[in-house]
C-alpha cells in the first residue's frame, strides 16, 4: 500500500550553470554549501517525480523556474553538494533562468523552493 505526499524543500544555493540543447532538453546545476547538506540529501526523495522549482533572489520577488526531474545529487568530500536537474524547454521558464545571479555577482546565493508529489511505500 502506498500514499501520496507533498514534499517541499527550501535550500540556499548558487548557480553552477545551465544549458539548452537543440533537442529542447535543459540541464541545470545548482551548488549548495555544507550547511545545506541535509536538505540536499532530502532531494533524493524526489527522484523520478516532477519537481517544481521556484527561486527567490534577494531584492526580487519569487519566480518560477519550471518543472524539472532530479538527474543526480553529488556530495563531495567537504560536504558541498551539486544538485543536477533536467527538463524540457516547454516546461522551463528560460527567461527566469537568465535572471539568476552568477558566481561573480556580489551576492551569488539565492533560495530555491522545490516541490514534488511523491509516493510513499509503507
Amino acid at each position: 500500500m502506498s500514499e501520496e505526499k507533498q514534499i517541499k524543500i527550501k535550500e540556499v544555493v548558487q548557480l553552477n550553470g545551465y544549458s539548452l540543447k537543440a533537442s529542447g532538453a535543459v540541464d541545470l546545476v545548482l551548488v549548495a554549501e555544507y550547511g545545506e547538506l541535509v536538505k540536499s540529501v532530502q532531494v533524493l526523495q524526489m527522484l523520478n517525480n516532477d519537481v517544481t522549482i521556484k527561486a527567490k533572489v534577494p531584492g526580487n520577488k519569487a519566480m518560477m523556474l519550471g518543472v524539472w526531474r532530479v538527474k543526480n545529487v553529488i556530495v563531495d568530500g567537504d560536504g558541498e553538494s551539486k544538485l543536477k536537474f533536467n527538463g524540457l524547454s516547454d516546461f522551463i521558464e528560460m527567461q527566469n533562468l537568465n535572471l539568476l545571479p552568477l558566481k561573480s555577482d556580489d551576492n551569488p546565493r539565492f533560495q530555491i523552493l522545490m516541490e514534488a508529489q511523491i509516493e510513499i511505500e509503507e
